[in-house]
């Protein structure tokens, strides 16, 4: 199928079928001294999926020979001449390298072949040189290798998952694998040999940096290879299709294989390694949660009057990541006192997300207890002023919870430090709205003749009686209740 376009293809265009790119000179672009007719030439460049391989290929194949020929270097004098080749084995070298980035893989830039081979024309100072620069980059790249370590991500501000954690060994194995294999080609070899023979000083800490490859590569296995046995588990715990229960099933499961690792592995039974594993699993935890409960759900709960719905939700989410807290110190007692780690380095975002559901349980805890006060309605000599106070409060205090709901973000994401500032202004709000429902009820307590319709004017404020400001007013009314109680008996 043939489609023509004028604008730039996608990054995806060629996943499937080539491109062929045609580009006509403008008359505008002739320079003085080109022919007349060159704004009519047309360029044809054929575009497939490996583009940085057919550019690597076509200037190491065709381009190198072309600029090697005695007879284009005629009319260059030989330093322009060494400075051409210089700059162009530097761009071939930089095309190879990043070939390798694009495929995730460290890929070793060899020196041009004239350097390594028997050609008099450089003098072995000047191949010296040449050797130990590509060397030193050499090094810079495999030791950004070795550097590599999942907590990386964690102290950029990521929130990587446990599934993340099986991707990292897998790919620094198979990272480390491909440097092996290029530090055992000839070509390499015969580098390290005439830099030897020359008594460079590179070569000892090269010979070192091998070795710590070699290391590392047995370690990058090994972690993978015993990580593989989470990888179901991890699997069923990232799967947003269940449910929060089901997830929570996993917990057990998963600290049980953690332990048996710890056990047997060599290289994966180390404090900073198990932090890296819980903190990915509960960034797991909070995303299911999330995917349960969000800041949107919230606020749709409430505005279809079915608050104490997203109320359960925020439970369950509380009491999902009490679970894991809780098969963490199991297994953690079970160790033999071998996981000697400080809990807030493992529970920090857990815990930060714990209590931002809180906070929101007690947003839609207060909704479904001052929406009692729309039915209240209070007798006796002052009932209609005071239940038009109470009417006055129950509409500020949705006029309260509107404001809250104009947030532009998701209350549930913990990583949203505004949270706290609109939140304390609400919480400021209620106080407030306490303290006049306080009054408003020790004041209908008082007008109250009979102990019966006390405990009626009681009643009614069920729900509103356990909040902090309210309970305080109310206790020193305790004493006055007995005694009339009393008084009654008698």
């Amino acid at each position: 199928m043939l489609k023509f376009t004028t604008e730039p293809p996608q990054a995806d265009a060629f996943k499937q079928f080539k491109g062929l790119l045609i580009v006509k000179a403008r008359p505008e672009t002739r320079e003085p001294g080109f022919p007349s007719g060159i704004e009519n030439e047309v360029v044809f460049m054929e575009l497939t999926k490996p583009i940085l391989s057919n550019l690597y290929d076509t200037c190491s194949e065709v381009f190198i020979p072309i600029l090697n020929n005695p007879l284009n270097q005629a009319n260059l004098s030989d330093l322009v001449s060494n400075d051409l080749m210089e700059k162009f084995h530097s761009f071939l070298a930089h095309t190879y390298v990043t070939m390798g980035q694009v495929s995730g893989k460290t890929l070793l830039p060899l020196p041009p072949a004239d350097v390594t081979s028997n050609d008099t024309r450089t003098s072995n100072k000047e191949k010296a040189h040449i050797l130990e620069t590509a060397i030193i980059h050499w090094q810079k790249q495999i030791k950004n290798v070795l550097k590599q370590d999942p907590e990386n991500s964690l102290k950029d501000g990521k929130n990587p998952l446990p599934m993340t954690e099986i991707a990292f060994w897998r790919s620094k194995s198979e990272n480390l694998n491909k440097i092996c294999e290029q530090l055992n080609q000839e070509s390499i070899k015969k580098v390290l040999k005439f830099l030897e023979q020359n008594k460079s000083t590179q070569t000892t800490p090269f010979s070192k940096l091998q070795k710590e490859v070699q290391i590392a590569r047995k370690e990058a296995e090994e972690n993978y290879q015993y990580l593989t046995t989470l990888e179901r588990l991890f699997s069923d715990l990232s799967n947003t299709a269940n449910e929060l229960p089901v997830v929570a099933q996993t917990f057990v499961p998963i600290m049980f294989t953690i332990q048996l690792i710890w056990n047997h592995s060599t290289n994966y039974n180390t404090p900073s390694r198990l932090v890296v594993l819980i903190r990915q699993i509960c960034n797991a935890i909070i995303k299911q949660c999330k995917s349960n409960i969000d800041g949107g759900k919230v606020f749709e709960s409430i505005k279809n009057e079915e608050p104490w719905e997203a109320h359960s939700k925020l439970q369950l989410c509380n009491e999902v990541a009490t679970q894991f807290k809780d098969a963490y110190f199991e297994y953690k007692a079970k160790s033999k006192n071998q996981w000697k780690i400080s809990s807030n380095a493992l529970f920090v975002r857990l815990d930060a997300f714990s209590e931002r559901c809180q906070d929101i349980m007690h947003l839609t805890g207060a909704i479904q207890q001052f929406g009692k006060l729309q039915k209240i309605e209070i007798g006796n000599t002052k009932g209609k002023s005071m239940t038009q106070a109470i009417m006055l409060v129950f509409n500020e205090f949705n006029k309260a919870v509107e404001d809250f709901m104009t947030v532009k973000y998701d209350i549930l994401d913990i990583d949203k430090r505004e949270f706290d500032d609109d939140f304390f202004k609400f919480r400021q709000r209620v106080k407030e709205l306490e303290r006049r429902l306080a009054a408003v009820l020790t004041q209908s307590f008082d007008d109250c003749d009979t102990i019966i319709g006390k405990f009626k004017l009681l009643d009614s404020f069920e729900g509103l009686l356990n909040r902090p400001i309210i309970l305080d007013e109310l206790e020193r009314k305790q004493i006055n209740l007995l005694e009339l109680f009393k008084k009654d008996l008698k």
